[in-house]
């Protein structure tokens, strides 16, 4: 299955194209695009997933997209390594492609 997912992540408006693809079930391509320069870097190597490995076997933390966002230095709260990792569950058919979201606003 092919997924497509955007990320707007806020303030900075550097809004994130990802596209997954799963011809077998497992293995997972993901390709990111983006204005932001972080992101760019976080996407230039191939992304490449093992779908029962990244997103059954292994805590959030010591996820590939996850690890990755690290060593590229994105923002803490970048929304980018989650949203690779919901359209990949999405496209190897782990989950049904379904809108997820983060509304934040002030209490007065």
């Amino acid at each position: 299955m092919d997924v497509v997912a955007q990320v707007s992540p806020g303030v900075c408006g550097l809004v994130s194209r990802i596209q997954a693809s799963s011809p077998d079930g497992m293995n997972v391509i993901v390709e990111v695009e983006s204005a932001c320069p972080r992101v760019q870097a976080y996407a230039a190597q191939a992304l490449t997933l093992d779908a029962f490995q990244e997103l059954l076997s292994k805590p959030l933390a010591e996820t590939m997209p996850v690890r990755r966002a690290a060593e590229h230095k994105l923002h803490t709260t970048c929304l980018v390594p989650l949203a690779v990792l919901k359209a990949a569950e999405a496209a190897a058919s782990l989950a049904l492609p379904q809108n997820a979201s983060i509304e934040l606003g002030r209490v007065d």
